[in-house]
């Protein structure tokens, strides 16, 4: 394979094709992350637009979160039989149509709808994507791999957050509509582009699945995944992460604004330094797990976790508070970092995604 000129301080696969790949992963993460980002910043709007409850509208998330679980599971399940690829290329776009067809729905049910594909779409996308990246990468770099893919759910935050209020701040009735459609046109283009781009396995030696092997030929059911012991302990400790990560995004900000008498402006400035360090988190996760192991590195972020969340318990404080949310911001990629490292380390590459899928039911349910 034809290799660009490299630095010396570059990995050997940065200008090979397994580059490539690892681009279209961070982009793909970065369309599916609106899913899971933007939806809290056009929901306000939208109440008022469409005339409905802060329940109603709670459960649109719900909806697209539970959507998204199934959706998860069920490519995960397809993808190591029919390929990669095209089910990534179809999410990734089917989610794009349907943010185009929620920033459009002029009724409650029709939200619910566009939400339910969106789920579809965006659990297609990732589970296949974060997959694939096993059977590029060897087990030594398949962390900072994941690391550095899922820094692109981070970057949706972050776009998302710029967004959002500038589209809603020059058209307070219109302007969440816009800030969809604008999402789904990004993830019908990247969509295209992961069709384009991605292959299902490399040619050479570098990045492929551990020792060197090939992976083998597609056209098998993962039943070797569901049956793996390690996947079901990593799905359990996915499933506590999940669990503690929905406790802080539900009740960081009621907790130290209701509790705690802290304005609404420093929420909101603590909540993007949340974001922006959440940015590195994967990266800095992803590779620790290579350097030491899969389960060190799961000990370390419940550790900080654990820390973050007695400072705020036991000694609140506005110091406390930056420190928590220092820490909280630290370890918010790592758990889906690491289990997408591991999906390659326990079962053949080709069912990896399977595994990330199973473990990525687990940190729904959490």
């Amino acid at each position: 394979m034809r290799r660009f000129k490299q630095l010396r301080f570059t990995p050997d696969w940065l200008f090979t094709y397994t580059g490539v790949i690892l681009l279209t992963g961070i982009l793909v993460n970065w369309g599916s992350g609106f899913t899971q980002f933007a939806h809290s910043l056009t929901l306000p709007s939208m109440e008022i637009d469409l005339d409905i409850s802060h329940t109603k509208a709670g459960f649109v998330i719900t909806l697209a979160a539970m959507v998204r679980m199934g959706s998860t599971l069920v490519s995960g399940t397809l993808a190591p039989r029919y390929g990669s690829r095209f089910i990534i290329a179809v999410g990734t776009m089917g989610a794009g149509g349907a943010m185009i067809f929620l920033g459009s729905a002029q009724t409650y049910a029709l939200v619910l709808l566009a939400s339910a594909f969106m789920g579809v779409g965006t659990g297609m996308a990732l589970t296949p994507m974060m997959g694939l990246l096993a059977r590029w990468f060897s087990s030594a770099d398949r962390g900072l791999a994941a690391g550095l893919a899922a820094t692109g759910g981070s970057l949706a935050f972050i776009f998302a957050g710029v967004v959002v209020p500038w589209l809603v701040g020059r058209d307070a009735n219109e302007g969440w509509r816009h800030a969809w459609m604008t999402f789904g046109t990004l993830c019908l283009v990247i969509g295209a582009v992961a069709l384009v781009f991605l292959r299902e396995r490399p040619r050479d030696a570098v990045g492929t699945s551990p020792e060197g092997r090939q992976p083998a030929a597609r056209g098998a059911w993962p039943v070797a995944a569901y049956k793996n012991r390690m996947i079901w302990l990593v799905t359990f400790l996915a499933f506590a992460s999940g669990w503690s990560q929905n406790i802080f995004t539900s009740f960081f900000g009621v907790y130290l604004s209701q509790e705690n008498g802290i304005s609404l402006t420093t929420v909101g400035q603590l909540v993007i330094l949340i974001g922006l360090l959440s940015v590195t988190s994967g990266v800095v996760w992803g590779r620790m797990s290579d350097q030491v192991s899969r389960g060190q590195a799961f000990f370390y972020s419940f550790m900080l976790q654990g820390i973050a969340f007695i400072l705020m318990a036991a000694l609140p404080s506005m110091g406390s508070f930056i420190i928590a949310a220092v820490l909280l911001g630290f370890t918010l990629r790592a758990a889906y970092t690491i289990c997408a490292a591991c999906s390659g380390d326990y079962v053949a590459v080709q069912f990896s995604a399977a595994a990330f899928g199973l473990m990525s039911v687990g940190a729904g349910l959490g």
